[in-house]
């Protein structure tokens, strides 16, 4: 059953009139239309501010205001974390409230996307079936990439990743751009993980190990803590290594290339460059199969728990009125529904991840607890903070390398947010004893550390409280994560880029060698109902009508635009923006112009006479404003 509908309800976090218009797959939800509508009308209600933004000292009715915080405060509780331990999960009347109604709004979408990756996968199958299977290698691209997933995935492959990704150039530049969070640098001081023949690194970079450690030119990936995270027992048999590798910068070009890939298990071979092409292609499709497992479970720690355990404070903290709470309420959309969701769907025993991956869902909430707890800290992973730290930019944000990709457009964005938020703070806070008075701000920001359990987070318990300064760190970094980071690492970006077939698997379906000589990749790669699923799957994650449909937000009438869920509107609805005063809303108009003029900088890439774009053999596109949500779409 089929239902067009246009709905028109109040939005979240402000008395916003967000005008919807969606083909309503019922019979993939599972609900009547009037249920389902009841639902979100009910959703908004529960959450909605009518009254202009102010902050709680310049409150006229502050009795009021305790009181439903009080009512909040009693009514959200923490509940335990899903998938790992992580963040809390709302419990109590308006927390389970709240996370059913943050599902039924991911049903809409689901409905929509599970309709597209349907008929998508049948004329996938049609295709393999008439190609008589997947014979060879190039099949998986040829084939299964062929047009079949126009419906899910409309903006199709990125140009040159399917084409080059035998190319050494790809590899090592999807390190800069597609997963740059688990790459460092190799100080000259330290140990260093692994050693290599000298004839060998001369061979491959003109230079020895130790002189490219020397000259801060060596970098390593490490993912051999996924030797410890449980394994799939499902059929298909799968397998898969726990591999490191270093890259380096070659002295002469100054390319940024792989050196090695090791193993760690089995035989613990090490792969370079000077073995045979099957050989090292091999190599870089088991890196590949670690990597998409920590892109996918580490962007689950630092954006999802992250964002859902500041939100959680700040319902139990915030009026609904305050203007944090109302920008919080924003970038938070359908926020609860991603950890339910993964329970029910993808990381419960027998899921969708049991049935693709090689580490298991029990692996994944073993990283995700780790993770947590070491790298899951919230200053310290500040876009420059981070990559400071991690040796790929240094303190005036240059970095050593031709090209980065991910920082050049990820910095725009978060500049680009922290102009707006330096505004938006400025415009209800007149200095910083104006945030010292604050106690709902000063709360929030004890609770996220006490309840919500978010490790380095900036404290505000002294006399004098926070400043600005802080406050606006703190949201530039929220509405980052959600954003960048979350879509650089998960969304529509895997099934069109950095998880496509057959360079970047989900598992190996053939044992790692114990020894070097293959000469056919075939056995190792997806069989073709994996195939399938695999890309099915992935294509599941992608909201390509966000940019074309008024799915979250539209203008106010006044104003001819027509918007979508897309980052480039993230602080630019009509009605939002009438809660708010007038400097923040001349300050969203400028985020949204900023976003503009990278999403048409990054549309208008191609590739140079060197069959090179922004330094790389495939176009780089990931980050762009005019597609990406504004919020951890799931």
């Amino acid at each position: 059953m089929t239902c067009n509908l246009q709905i028109t309800f109040s939005f979240p976090g402000s008395k916003m009139k967000a005008t919807i218009l969606l083909a309503l797959f019922l019979f993939a939800v599972g609900v009547q239309s009037v249920n389902l509508l009841q639902s979100l009308k009910n959703h908004f209600d529960l959450i909605q501010s009518n009254d202009t933004a102010i902050i709680p000292q310049n409150d006229p009715n502050p009795k009021a205001r305790a009181t439903a915080i009080a009512t909040k405060r009693a009514g959200f509780l923490y509940g335990p974390s899903l998938i790992g331990d992580a963040s809390p999960y709302p419990d109590g009347p308006l927390g389970k409230q709240r996370v059913q109604q943050d599902m039924d709004l991911w049903g809409l979408d689901r409905a929509i996307i599970d309709k597209a990756v349907g008929a998508d996968a049948q004329a996938c199958g049609a295709a393999i079936a008439a190609n008589g299977g997947l014979k060879s290698v190039s099949d998986y691209g040829k084939v299964l990439y062929n047009g079949q997933w126009k419906n899910s995935n409309p903006l199709g492959t990125a140009p040159g990743i399917m084409t080059n990704f035998t190319s050494d150039l790809l590899f090592s530049m999807e390190r800069l751009s597609q997963n740059s969070f688990p790459l460092r640098l190799i100080k000259p001081t330290e140990r260093l993980p692994f050693d290599l023949p000298s004839n060998v690194t001369l061979k491959v970079a003109g230079a020895t190990l130790q002189d490219l450690q020397r000259t801060k030119s060596l970098f390593f990936v490490d993912h051999t803590n996924q030797l410890r995270f449980e394994k799939t027992t499902l059929k298909p048999q799968r397998y898969g290594a726990a591999c490191s590798a270093y890259f380096y910068i070659h002295p002469k070009s100054k390319d940024f290339l792989p050196l090695a890939i090791k193993t760690n298990v089995g035989s613990d071979l090490i792969y370079t460059p000077l073995d045979t092409a099957e050989d090292w292609l091999l190599a870089k499709m088991m890196f590949n199969v670690n990597d998409f497992f920590h892109a996918q479970m580490f962007h689950l720690t630092v954006t999802h728990d992250i964002a859902e355990g500041l939100h959680l404070a700040a319902l139990r903290t915030l009026a609904s009125n305050h203007p944090v709470m109302m920008i919080l309420e924003r970038l938070n959309l359908q926020g609860y529904s991603s950890r339910t969701v993964g329970e029910q769907l993808c990381f419960n025993s027998g899921g969708h991840w049991d049935q693709l991956f090689y580490v298991d869902n029990v692996g994944c909430r073993q990283f995700v607890t780790e993770t947590w707890s070491k790298e899951g800290g919230f200053q310290r992973s500040y876009v420059e903070t981070d990559l400071r730290a991690r040796g790929l930019i240094d303190n005036n944000n240059k970095y050593p390398f031709k090209t980065f990709p991910f920082f050049d457009d990820a910095i725009v964005i978060q500049r680009s947010y922290k102009t707006f938020f330096s505004a938006f703070v400025d415009s209800y806070y007149s200095n910083d004893a104006d945030i010292a008075r604050d106690n709902e701000l000063r709360q929030w920001f004890g609770e996220v550390s006490q309840g919500s359990k978010v490790h380095d987070f900036p404290q505000c318990n002294g006399p004098k409280g926070c400043d600005k300064k802080t406050l606006v760190e703190v949201l530039t970094h929220v509405a980052y994560a959600v954003s960048v980071v979350h879509h650089s690492l998960n969304s529509g970006d895997p099934v069109g880029s950095k998880a496509t077939l057959p360079f970047h698997l989900n598992a190996m379906f053939a044992p790692v060698p114990t020894s070097k000589g293959v000469t056919n990749l075939l056995p190792f790669l997806p069989p073709p109902d994996q195939a399938i699923h695999y890309i099915g799957f992935l294509a599941t994650f992608n909201r390509p009508f966000y940019s074309t449909t008024n799915r979250t937000v539209s203008l106010s009438e006044s104003e001819n635009h027509l918007t979508g869920g897309q980052l480039e509107w993230a602080v630019r609805d009509g009605e939002l923006l009438s809660h708010f005063n007038k400097d923040t809303n001349k300050a969203a108009a400028k985020f949204t112009e900023s976003m503009h003029k990278l999403s048409v900088e990054i549309r208008g890439r191609r590739f140079d006479k060197n069959g090179l774009s922004t330094g790389m053999p495939f176009v780089y596109r990931t980050l762009d404003p005019g597609y990406i949500p504004f919020f951890c779409s799931v």
